[in-house]
Formats: structure tokens, sequence, C-alpha cells
């Protein structure tokens, strides 16, 4: 029944056969999930029934209930190998999707967009006409109905979320007058399954080719399928057709693209490819460019019509906008792709990205008015905020988010309502409440590969002891050290001045209990930057002994005997 991290379960014989197959597939395996490692483990391996309710009500991810010795245990005790990884631009505090109008006037005009739960972002619409096709699919006849859709009662989202096995795959939420229903898009159509990342949803088709109508597909990235060549990626577009549930690939052989985005008629695909230079391995000037192709009818007719340029968006079949970097600041043009026409749409001096275009002329982007540095204390001007550009007027920009929450960051805008609404995803700091610590978590993902495990933590710098039972980290202020052994989860070491704490590093002879870090200034190769000891981590003492003085010492390594 189960294989690693995995469940493969033979419905057949564990659901009534009453229901004739009308149940879904995500709660199903959720029930079987939660029964089996109740009684399956030795007892004192087993959740906590507080656990398992959460884990029913969706408020902790299941596959955390199979590992949770781990979370409160040793990870000595695991025979397979481990990997700690800390990942870029993951906040400790959940991402979630808000909408706002044009223009707003307080925050309460933010409207929340899901149901809450988990990290969810990346998000566009789904046209009604596509709605409908989707609630005809088996799995979700008895939650909606046309006429809801046609009421208005019933609206779409297709959306990113981590629910799932803590993996990013795609979702659909239902969004209903009085609640909102989440379903793995998996499910639904019975697609991928699998370690994959899934990003970038969108809906093509629904367009006249003569007197035949083109089925509504949704276009997205999926890493599916791995390369065979290290250090490349393996980010490739797919369709699915939402009335069959086909499934096609519609990237080249051979070739890698993001951000698929579809024109206003359904029938073309713009991407950012890697496909004329290849990637060099560069996470925030990918030096993409971008090409367009059908969504129907091979040979898709793919060309390239704009080099160097990123996230791409449609403002008309003729007319995209994207960003690019020029000099020290991303900016957002405007391409007519017919005349090769090309106008910067952003001010020079600000960094604006991530285009959403509203219509031939206006675009709503994320901008930074003002550069930070690490040891800033931000202002408004530099938090990531959601505005509007009309190239009928350039000097004029629509503020969106600076009037909800002027100290968040924003990211990711959507145009909804034709662009009366404006959607993005920020973090919900707003359920935190003054003097309340962040969370701090450390979650096992699904594996790729059964005999290694996956540990995700909410900090940087992830360093196991030798003999794999102490696993340490920084938090995301680098104020802190955090260790997870058999003692828990708990604080280590703690800086209260001026100075961060980053590279720790165990000794590597465990009888030690010893753990060496960096302290002082980060990224300022002018400043001294000390490495100090913690000795006796377990004890708790949270004593330092520094064991340099002067200059700018880093990244420390002990001998193999620890001496």
């Amino acid at each position: 029944m189960f294989k690693g991290d995995s469940v493969e379960i033979n419905y057949n014989c564990l659901v009534d056969s009453a229901l004739k197959g009308d149940y879904i597939k995500s709660e199903m395996e959720l029930m079987i999930y939660c029964a089996a490692v109740s009684v399956y483990r030795p007892s004192k391996l087993r959740p906590r029934m507080k656990q398992i309710v959460e884990a029913l009500e969706g408020k902790m991810p299941s596959n955390e209930l199979w590992v949770a010795e781990e979370k409160t245990g040793s990870m000595a005790g695991q025979k397979k190998g481990s990997i700690a990884f800390f990942a870029t631009y993951k906040p400790p505090v959940p991402l979630d999707i808000f909408s706002c109008p044009v223009s707003p006037t307080s925050r309460h005009d933010e409207l929340h967009m899901t149901d809450g739960l988990s990290y969810n972002y990346n998000c566009q619409v789904i046209p009604p006409e596509a709605l409908k096709t989707i609630i005809r699919r088996p799995i979700l006849a008895s939650e909606a109905s046309e006429a809801d859709v046609d009421s208005g009662r019933l609206s779409g989202l297709v959306f990113v979320s981590e629910r799932d096995m803590n993996l990013e795959t795609l979702h659909i939420a239902l969004r209903f007058t009085d609640k909102v229903k989440v379903l793995s898009f998996a499910d639904i159509y019975g697609t991928f399954s699998g370690v994959r990342m899934e990003d970038s949803g969108g809906i093509a088709g629904g367009y006249k080719d003569g007197n035949r109508t083109i089925d509504h597909c949704l276009v997205y990235v999926t890493t599916k399928e791995p390369v065979n060549d290290r250090r490349q990626p393996w980010t490739v577009v797919y369709k699915t057709n939402l009335k069959t549930g086909e499934t096609k690939r519609l990237t080249p052989s051979g070739v890698s693209d993001l951000s698929p985005s579809v024109s206003p008629s359904g029938a073309k695909v713009a991407v950012a490819s890697f496909q004329r230079r290849g990637w060099n391995g560069e996470i925030e000037d990918l030096q993409t460019d971008i090409y367009v192709m059908d969504v129907e009818k091979p040979p898709l007719k793919r060309k390239m019509v704009i080099t160097n340029g990123g996230w791409p968006t449609w403002g008309s079949d003729d007319v995209i906008f994207f960003h690019r970097k020029v000099g020290e600041f991303w900016s957002v043009f405007r391409a007519d792709i017919s005349s090769g026409e090309l106008v910067r749409v952003t001010p020079d001096g600000i960094d604006a990205v991530t285009p959403a275009a509203i219509n031939g002329t206006k675009v709503a982007v994320a901008t930074i008015r003002q550069k930070s540095r690490f040891s800033d204390v931000r202002v408004e001007a530099q938090y990531r905020h959601i505005e509007i550009f009309d190239l009928t007027s350039p000097e004029q920009p629509i503020k969106i988010t600076q009037i909800t929450r002027p100290k968040a960051d924003h990211f990711n805008p959507f145009v909804i309502d034709g662009g009366k609404r404006i959607g993005y995803h920020r973090c919900k700091s707003d359920l935190l409440k003054h003097g309340d610590d962040i969370q701090r978590n450390f979650h096992k993902l699904h594996s790729p590969h059964s005999d290694v495990g996956l540990f995700r933590v909410s900090g940087v710098f992830p360093s196991f002891s030798k003999d794999g039972s102490k696993l340490a980290f920084v938090d995301n202020e680098f104020k802190a050290v955090w260790v997870a052994d058999s003692q828990g989860l708990r604080i280590v070491y703690e800086s209260k001045g001026p100075d961060n704490i980053f590279s720790p590093v165990w000794n590597q002879d465990p009888q030690k209990d010893t753990l060496y870090v960096c302290m002082g200034p980060s990224f300022n190769s002018s400043k001294t930057l000390d490495i100090c000891a913690i000795p006796n981590v377990s004890s708790g003492a949270r004593q330092r002994r520094k064991l340099t003085r002067g200059f700018n010492n880093a990244f420390p390594s002990t001998s193999p005997d620890g001496n």
C-alpha cells in the first residue's frame, strides 16, 4: 500500500461500491492515509488525534502524519539518506491570493480569494464558459451547475497550491457566494501524479475555427518529464483539453519553456523560452526569448517574436507586454508583434516586473520604487506593490496595494472582470498579532526517490551533524540558530544586537556537540566578520566563544577528527 512517501491504493476494494465512483480521490486518499497511519505503525510513533483532526480539516499536510516523530524526535533513526535545503523566496508566513478594486480606498476593499489553506499563489481567472466545462467532470457533477455560473453565484480560479504532499501543483477554486471549494487539477482530470512542479495555468480555446468551436483547454508548465543532462531546466508547457481530458505537450522536444500566456482570442500561446541560447545557470535574469505558437493544428507555427524578454502577457492578439532588465533596473515593455514597434512602459529608476495586461495600452505590474539594502528597515517605497500603468497617461500610474497594505510585499498581479479588479498574492502577515513569534516549520516532502528522505526547513543554511542526528539552520532574519534533534525544534543561540548569524557548521566529532557560525554584518567584505563557536548545543546554554579577531572571516569547516 505504501511505497516510500507515496500511497498506492486499490480503491476498488476500499470504497463502497454504492458510490459508483462518485467520490473525490484526494479526500478518499486522505481518509485512508489517516486510518493507515493510526494503526500501521508502533503506538509510540502514531500521530496524536489532534494531528489527525488537523489533517482532515486541511490544516496539516497529510504526509506529515507519517513522519510525526521526525518533527519531535531524532532523525538518527532514518535508515535512508536525507537532504536538507532552503527554498529561495519561500516566506515562513504562508502566501495567499487576494484582490482589490481599481482604485481601492482602504484595506477593507481587499478580498480574500481562496479557502485559506496552505500556500497559494500565481493565480488566473477561469472564464465562465471554460468553468462550465470543468464542472461537468464526474468528480464535480454534484458540486455546481451551469445555472450557478450564469447567475454569477459561482466563479472559478486556477492557481498553484502546496496543499498536496507539499508539492507546487495546480488547483481549481470554485468560488461560490458563500464558500470556496478547492480541488487538485490532477484529481479532476487525472493528468499527472508523483513528484513534479506545476505553474502558470491559463485557459485557451473557446474560439471558432470555421463552423467548429475549439474546446477549452488549460495551458500550463510542468516538470513531470526530467531532462537527461544535469543543470538543465525541465519546465515544459502542456495543454489539457477541459472536455476530453486529453493532455498534449506544446513545447518542442529538447526545449524548455516558462511562463505561458494565452492570447485574448484563445488561439495562441506566448512563452519565455531558453530555446535559442539555453540556460547558463542564472536564477534572476534568465535571458529568455519570447516565442509564440498556436494552441491547435500542429505544426504550431512556433516563432520567436521578442529577444531578451520574460513573463509575456497579451494586451491584444498583436500586443505583448513583457519585462526585461536594463542596466540596474527591471522594466516593462510593450511590443506590437505585427509592426515590430517596441515601447518602454515603466520609467527608468524603478523596478517593474511580472506584468498582467488589461488591454492594449494598460498593464498591471509589481513595482519596487526604491532599492533596499539587506540592513535597511524598509520604508513604503521599498516594498513590492501593484500599480497600473497606461500608455495614454504614463505619468499617472494607479496605485493599488499602497492603499491597502503599504508595508507588505505583493506579487504577480492578474486581471479580474476586465480590469475592474486586480488580483495578486501576498503573505498572510495580517494573521500575526504584535509580538507573535513566526512559527518555524520543519516539513518532510514527497521525494522523487523512495530511498532518499526530503525535508524542508523554514530558514537558511541547513547543516546536518556527521551522525545525522541533528540539523542546524538559521532563521530568515539571520538572528537565531535553530536545531532539530531528539529534543525537538528550538533556538540554541540568538543575536540580540546588530550582528547577523549565518553559515552554521557542526564539529565533525558528534561528541563535542559544537556548532561554528559566522557573526557580523552580512554581505559586506569591508567589515569585520568573526567565526564563533557555540559549545554544548544540546544543553541549551546559548553561549558563544569568539574564535577570530579582526578581518573578514567566513564559512568555517572542521577537520575530520573535530580537533
